[in-house]
């Protein structure tokens, strides 16, 4: 028996938990920014709605390990770094992926698209450099990554692919997570973000483990925020 098999998350929940999530953490986003009376995309509208999303994302999959798991996370979505070794395929994975997508920007903006590729980053992200910049930053480079791993890879991809077998889950998944993202992006950045959905879901199948995949979007999203910041 593969021991890789072995050490990989069973599924506690179903299809109807992850819409739950999803639509739980977003109504939970709009109330937040709704009765805050923040302006559209400052920097304290972009942290409620990051925090409100994250009750969904993060709060459903506490539930279902406490109410039908071992009440660990670690145990049951597989939230636990392996050693060194994650942490560099996951430098790996991330750095190859940010340079596959600069790449991909280049051409399409080569073959006559002017699409920003970036746009939605840079829209949410505010203006100016200052705190709001620093909280935007944290939000989108550590929060965001550990939140929707947990979502997108241990909850949605695991009980995907009960259904649709390991290729199906993974593909199903990574293009549910570039199409999450279509708000605010062209259509032009979906391609890229469901290759890195791909990626990062490839990392968490075969380790049975969200630390790499977490890796890797820290590295993807912050050079993104490192980006944005130096072209200000």
């Amino acid at each position: 028996m593969n021991p890789v098999q072995d050490a990989r998350p069973r599924p506690l929940g179903g299809l109807g938990w992850i819409l739950a999530a999803y639509i739980g953490g977003s109504a939970v986003a709009i109330l937040l920014v709704g009765f805050s009376g923040t302006a559209v995309n400052s920097s304290p509208y972009n942290v409620l709605s990051f925090i409100g999303l994250w009750t969904g994302f993060i709060g459903v999959p506490i539930y279902l390990s406490r109410t039908r798991g071992s009440g660990k996370l670690a145990a049951d979505f597989g939230l636990r770094l392996g050693g060194p070794g994650d942490v560099g395929l996951g430098l790996l994975a991330g750095l190859a992926a940010y340079a596959l997508a600069e790449a991909y920007g280049i051409v399409i903006r080569a073959a006559g698209d002017h699409a920003d590729l970036g746009h939605e980053a840079a829209t949410l992200s505010g203006h100016g450099l200052g705190i709001g910049y620093v909280a935007f930053g944290l939000c989108a480079a550590i929060g965001a990554p550990i939140a929707e791993e947990i979502f997108f890879r241990g909850l949605t991809q695991t009980t995907l692919q009960r259904y649709l077998g390991g290729v199906g889950g993974l593909v199903v998944t990574a293009v549910a997570f570039g199409f999450a993202h279509l708000p605010g992006n062209p259509i032009e950045a979906i391609p890229a973000l469901v290759f890195f959905g791909a990626v990062v879901g490839t990392l968490y199948w075969r380790t049975g483990r969200l630390g790499p995949g977490i890796i890797a979007h820290i590295t993807f999203n912050g050079i993104t925020v490192v980006a944005l910041a130096a072209s200000r």
